[in-house]
């Protein structure tokens, strides 16, 4: 968390620290579009990622859909082995 003239601002170590992820998985997440870009502030001449409240509960959302559609797929895939493992054997 940093602090810019009195208000405090997320940074990318709590939004992984909320998601149970490190903080290289959320900034790969971002580049996969897994998660929506983060707005950014002006901190200085730096410009900084924040991540709100209201960004991470849609983060949570995005990333709920993804991990469901990815354990979709593996479901999908297995029981295609199967299927096809009992076709070979008749």
């Amino acid at each position: 968390m940093i602090i810019i003239s009195g208000q405090t601002y997320s940074t990318i170590i709590d939004a992984a620290g909320e998601l149970g992820v490190s903080a290289k998985t959320v900034r790969e997440y971002i580049v996969k579009k897994i998660i929506p870009e983060p707005p950014i502030i002006q901190f200085g001449i730096r410009t900084v990622k924040h991540f709100p409240a209201d960004y991470m509960e849609a983060a949570r959302k995005h990333l709920e859909k993804y991990r469901d559609g990815k354990n979709l797929t593996v479901k999908k895939s297995r029981q295609t082995a199967l299927f096809e493992n009992l076709q070979t054997t008749k």
